[in-house]
C-alpha cells in the first residue's frame, strides 16, 4: 500500500490546489464531501470486507440543508436505509473549509462538518482534477471488471472519456475506467479518492461545527481521540517525531523485559509497532541506511547500544526527507498538461533514482561514511559471522560512494533486500540465507511500482516509446508547439534522443569486487544457489 512518501505528495497536491484557489479568488477554498457506494468492495461469503465506516459524534442532520439531492439507484442499493452515514448520500451538505493531514499510512481531508479519513490499499491514491472533468467522469458509471457479471454490475466504475488518453500511450481498446470511492469537491477542482483494486477504506468523522486546522493538528483532542481511531498505527515520524521517538524507546524497554526475538523488519511493518508510516520499501531502505540486517532479532538489536543507536539516530532524518521542499520539488511536480490523468514521468524518474536505496534495486549507491560503517562491522565480509567482534583490517574508502549489488530474500510475510554478505549467527531464530533473483524496479515497464506517480490510472497514460518512435519516424523538422493555456512552459514533445534514452534496455550491473567474491563463495558452496523468484501481480507486492 502507499507509504508515507506517497501520502506526503497526496497532501501536497491538496495544499497546492487550495493555495491556487485562494490566489484566484482571494477567499479560502471550501468544499463538499461526496461518497460513491456503487464503487465500494463487498467482500465474499468467506470473508467480510467493508469500504466505509462513520463516526457521527454530535452531528445532527438539522445542521445542513433539508433539500434532497438526486440519489443514484446503484448507490442507494449498496447503502440501504438505516445504514450508518447514509445521510451523506441522501442530504445536501454545506460547503465548508478544507484542511488536510497525514498520519502514518492514513490521510484526512476535512470539508465543513465532515472529515474524510482514507486508509489506502495497494492502488489507492488521491488525484486533483478540474471540476468540469470531475462532472464529466461521474456522469456515467458502468459495470466493473469483475469476471462475475452480477457482481460486476454491483461493483461499478466510472468511465473516463477517451479524450483523456494521451497521444503516444499504449494501445488498449478496453474502456478507461476509474473507481472513485469518495470526493471532496470545490468550485474549480475536486479531490478524488480512487483505487483500481477497491481495497482502500474510507472513514467519515462528523461533528457539530466546521472542522478547523487546529483540530487536524497533532496534540488536538480530535487528533488523539477520533481522527485516527478507526485504523491502527502509532505516532507519525514526520509530524510527531518526538512522540515517535518516545514510543521507540518504550518499545525497546518492552523488548528487553520480554526478550522478544521478532526480526526487526517484521517489527517495523507491524501496524502496532513503532514504524508509523513505514511499509516494505521504507523498512528495507531504513535498515540499509542503519547498516542493520533485516533479520536482526529485536532483543539482539535492543541489547546493543550501537545497533539501537543507529536505528534511533537515523529514523527521524530518514523519514523527514519525504516532507522536505527538495522532495516535493523533485517528486511532487504537476505536468503542464490539461489532462489530470497524465503520467508524471519526471516524478517517477526522480523518485526511483533518488529515493529508493535497496528495495527492488539491483545495485545500491552507498555513501562513503555508510560504506565504512558496513566495513567496520564486518558486514561485507562473507567469512564473518554477525554478532561477533570483527578483527580483520579494513581500509576506509577514498571514494564519495561505492556501488554494491543488492540481494533479495523472501520468507514470511515480508521481503528482505540488503547488501550484507556476512553470515547470520545460528542463534537467530529467523534468518533467510537463500537469495532469489529479481528484476530491478526501473524495468517494470507498464506495471505499477513505487512512488507517488506509479498508480493504475496515470499508468494508463505512460508513454509507449516504441509507438512514439514509430509515429515520429520519417517526420523531419521541429515538432508543432503544444499550447495548454496554463502558466509556464508546456512540456516539450519527446525528441528521438529522449525516446531512445528512456526506452533503452538497461545495461547489466557493473561488476564489482563484491560480485566477484560472491561468485567465488557460491562456487565453493558457501551460499545456496540463487533461486528464481515467483512473479507477483500487485503494486507493492512485486519483488
Amino acid at each position: 500500500m502507499p507509504e508515507q512518501q506517497a501520502l506526503q505528495i497526496f497532501a501536497a497536491r491538496v495544499r497546492k490546489a487550495l493555495l491556487q484557489a485562494y490566489l484566484n479568488s482571494g477567499l479560502m477554498a471550501e468544499g463538499v464531501l461526496y461518497i460513491f457506494p456503487r464503487t465500494w468492495a463487498e467482500g465474499t461469503s468467506a470473508k467480510a470486507y467493508s469500504s466505509f465506516s462513520a463516526d457521527i459524534g454530535d452531528y445532527t442532520s438539522d445542521l445542513e440543508p433539508t433539500s434532497v439531492p438526486h440519489v443514484d439507484e446503484h448507490d442507494a442499493s449498496k447503502m440501504k436505509e438505516g445504514a450508518v452515514g447514509r445521510f451523506l448520500l441522501t442530504k445536501e451538505r454545506k460547503s465548508g473549509p478544507i484542511h488536510v493531514a497525514v498520519r502514518g499510512k492514513c490521510l484526512a481531508i476535512s470539508a465543513g462538518y465532515h472529515i474524510l479519513v482514507c486508509h489506502f490499499g495497494l492502488e489507492g491514491e488521491v488525484l486533483t482534477i478540474p471540476r468540469f472533468i470531475y462532472d464529466q467522469v461521474i456522469a456515467r458509471s458502468v459495470p466493473g471488471n469483475n469476471p462475475n457479471a452480477a457482481k460486476a454490475e454491483r461493483l461499478r466504475s466510472f468511465l473516463i472519456p477517451r479524450k483523456y488518453i494521451d497521444p503516444g500511450a499504449r494501445e488498449d481498446n478496453s474502456l478507461y475506467k476509474v473507481n472513485i470511492l469518495a470526493a471532496v469537491v470545490m468550485e474549480e477542482d475536486a479531490f478524488i479518492v480512487v483505487d483500481f483494486a477497491r481495497i482502500t477504506q474510507v472513514h467519515v468523522v462528523s461533528g457539530s461545527r466546521f472542522w478547523t486546522e487546529e483540530d487536524m493538528s497533532p496534540g488536538s483532542e480530535t487528533w488523539e481521540t477520533r481522527l485516527w481511531s478507526r485504523f491502527k498505527g502509532g505516532p507519525d515520524w514526520v509530524c510527531e517525531p518526538d512522540a515517535a521517538l518516545e514510543e521507540l524507546d518504550e518499545w525497546r524497554q518492552e523488548v528487553l523485559e520480554k526478550a522478544t526475538h521478532t526480526p526487526i523488519i517484521d517489527v517495523l511493518l507491524d501496524a502496532n509497532g513503532p514504524g508509523g508510516g513505514v511499509g516494505q520499501h521504507l523498512a528495507n531502505d531504513l535498515l540499509f541506511c542503519c547498516a542493520l540486517h533485516p533479520d536482526t532479532p529485536a532483543n539482539v538489536l535492543c541489547a546493543d547500544d550501537d545497533l539501537y543507536g543507529s536505528l534511533r539516530d537515523t529514523f527521524p532524518s530518514f523519514m523527514a526527507k519525504f516532507s522536505s521542499k527538495t522532495y516535493f520539488a523533485r517528486c511532487g511536480s504537476t505536468p503542464n498538461t490539461r489532462n489530470p490523468f497524465s503520467f508524471n514521468l519526471t516524478s517517477d524518474t526522480n523518485f526511483l533514482r533518488g529515493y529508493v536505496q535497496v528495495y527492488r534495486k539491483e545495485e545500491a549507491r552507498v555513501p562513503a561514511a555508510l560504506y565504512d560503517l558496513y566495513q567496520s562491522r564486518g558486514l561485507l565480509d562473507p567469512q564473518h559471522t554477525m554478532g561477533t567482534p570483527y578483527t580483520r583490517g579494513w581500509v576506509p574508502t577514498d571514494k564519495q560512494f561505492k556501488l554494491l549489488p543488492v540481494r533479495f530474500f523472501e520468507g514470511g510475510a515480508n521481503k528482505r533486500y540488503h547488501v550484507i554478505r556476512a553470515k547470520p549467527p545460528s542463534t537467530w531464530p529467523v534468518a533467510y540465507i537463500t537469495p532469489y533473483t529479481f528484476n530491478d524496479v526501473t524495468r517494470a515497464g507498464f506495471c505499477t511500482t513505487l512512488g507517488p506517480a506509479s498508480f493504475k490510472e496515470p499508468m494508463r497514460n505512460k508513454l509507449d516509446t516504441e509507438a512514439i518512435a514509430a509515429m515520429r519516424k520519417g517526420k523531419p523538422g521541429r515538432p508543432k508547439k503544444v499550447r495548454t493555456g496554463e502558466r509556464g512552459r508546456p512540456r516539450k514533445p519527446l525528441t528521438m534522443a529522449t525516446i531512445e534514452r528512456i526506452s533503452a534496455i538497461p545495461r547489466s550491473v557493473k561488476r564489482t569486487k563484491v560480485h566477484v567474491e560472491e561468485d567465488k563463495e557460491n562456487a565453493e558452496g558457501g551460499l545456496e544457489d540463487v533461486v528464481p523468484t515467483r512473479r507477483y501481480s500487485t503494486r507493492s507486492g512485486k519483488n
